[in-house]
């Protein structure tokens, strides 16, 4: 496992981070035991990772249960990040709400703080729900002023938003961006990491394989017509990486750990062979920028 700078922090954070969508399974194979999401954390801890991102959204808090039982008497350094917003319902964005499902995080991940608190998909908060008097950003620094967090984060689909929020912000350490910088959009790469390049905010790269369609899930979301925008450049993709020594997964987790902009690959990793396909491109090994220039021309 290779680390990286976590922006304006301290810490050194493994290229590649484990998120916690699917430590209970994907839903096409039924719900899988708590021991299932377990294993899952104990082999990337042994494999180096030493970051861990969960929400209360993700399997309505089994995800954060999951890492309660797998870290709990863990003695090695890692650092735990997870997310406010969506439960409670209805979720207002005002302090007490904020506290509140904050609380039930912690109940549920078996612990008195955590590393990162994040604003969950912040675009359904709107800059009002994050700036305006009592609402998140507030919470947020009573929290972390408390010791309850060591640093807060923002993460959503709205990248004009998030680089607004960012500059805004100076307390925000990180922004989480999803399905919007991977082998087939560089949106993020356009529109965020400029803003958190110059801010000193760790930019981090959610969904690498684009909700699995550059990856296990290819067949399956172009016959369902999810992604449809992003097939035909999938076609091209794959016909100019047909040559490559790697298999796409690899090659797109690669495409992103060779920017230096990014700060962390966050893998959805929903079993111990995803996980370990994720690890094995953490070699230092990085591509050519003649192919990420073609890459990008696409």
């Amino acid at each position: 496992m290779r680390y990286r700078r976590f922006g304006k922090t301290d810490w050194q954070v493994s290229e590649i981070g484990l998120g916690g969508s699917w430590f209970y399974g994907r839903p096409e194979f039924g719900l899988q035991p708590v021991s299932y999401g377990v294993e899952l954390v104990e082999r990337a801890l042994a494999l180096g990772i030493n970051y861990f991102d969960t929400a209360p959204l993700y399997g309505k808090g089994r995800s954060e249960e999951v890492l309660g039982v797998a870290l709990k008497g863990v003695t090695q350094p890692y650092y735990l990040a997870t997310k406010v917003g969506y439960y409670p319902e209805p979720f207002d964005y005002t302090r007490d709400t904020v506290w509140r499902g904050f609380e039930a995080s912690l109940q549920r991940l078996q612990r008195d703080r955590v590393d990162l608190l994040q604003v969950h998909e912040s675009e359904q908060a709107g800059w009002e729900g994050i700036f305006g008097p009592g609402r998140t950003l507030d919470a947020l620094r009573e929290i972390r002023d408390q010791g309850l967090c060591r640093h807060i984060g923002i993460t959503g689909s709205d990248l004009d938003l998030m680089a607004r929020a960012v500059a805004a912000e100076p307390d925000f350490v990180s922004a989480i961006t999803f399905c919007k910088y991977d082998l087939l959009t560089q949106e993020a790469r356009v529109i965020l990491a400029p803003a958190t390049t110059a801010h000193d905010v760790a930019l981090i790269a959610a969904s690498p394989l684009h909700g699995g369609l550059l990856g296990s899930k290819r067949d399956h979301w172009v016959a369902q017509g999810r992604f449809a925008e992003f097939h035909d450049r999938l076609r091209r993709l794959e016909a100019l990486l047909a040559d490559q020594a790697e298999d796409m997964p690899r090659l797109g987790l690669r495409y992103l750990l060779s920017d230096p902009q990014v700060a962390i690959v966050l893998s959805g990793a929903a079993s111990i062979d995803e996980l370990e396909v994720a690890v094995s491109v953490c070699d230092g090994r990085r591509l050519d920028a003649d192919l990420m220039a073609r890459i990008d021309s696409l």
